[in-house]
């Protein structure tokens, strides 16, 4: 009987061994499936993140590149402009050295064409208090025919022939000139500024 309760005990612990064995192997086995679930976790997060800051990354490279590329635009395009504005002054101040003493007087003559009674000249009131007499002088016989010659405060410099009653003008003043100029310039200037 002694040998009946060995070979019982024996036959519990060898039971009990196994069973605590498969348990064991079992819980290994899980915590080996769940270490491995939480690692292809992690790497999957890992690899996401690793895209969305690559993304990100390019997203801001575009963006500064083309920032960099809108404000080397907006360099140049300011550049030209303040070339073309400093031609344009250029242009303006040698029409008003042009405009002036008997080179304005022989200049108003060749605009005044045809019938000149109702029309009127206006010119800068420095030009009117320098060259009041030759103004006279060169236009006596038309003053007589009803031109009027006039000093303007509107004009700094150049000329310009009115209708009396005010319906038209044409402007030959040193701004109207040097825009009117300017256009045959621009291919110049587009040569120039590249």
């Amino acid at each position: 009987m002694e040998q009946q309760i060995q070979d019982l005990i024996a036959s519990i612990k060898k039971d009990g061994i196994e069973a605590a064995k498969t348990e064991s192997d079992r819980i290994i086995a899980e915590a080996e499936a769940k270490a491995a679930s939480i690692l292809k976790e992690a790497e999957d997060k890992s690899r996401s993140m690793i895209a969305d800051a690559e993304k990100e990354i390019g997203v801001m490279r575009s963006s500064s590149e083309a920032s960099i590329k809108q404000a080397a635009r907006d360099v140049s395009l300011s550049l030209k402009k303040n070339i073309e504005e400093k031609y344009s002054e250029i242009l303006r101040d040698a029409v008003k050295k042009s405009v002036t003493g008997v080179n304005l007087a022989e200049l108003i003559k060749a605009a005044l064409v045809g019938d000149v009674s109702g029309k009127a000249v206006e010119i800068s009131a420095s030009d009117m208090a320098a060259l009041r007499s030759e103004l006279s002088s060169a236009f006596s016989d038309e003053i007589k025919k009803g031109l009027d010659i006039r000093p303007s405060s509107a004009l700094s410099s150049g000329f310009r022939i009115t209708e009396k009653d005010g319906s038209g003008y044409i402007d030959y003043s040193d701004e109207e000139c040097a825009k009117l100029l300017m256009p045959y310039l621009s291919d110049s200037l587009k040569e120039i500024i590249g």
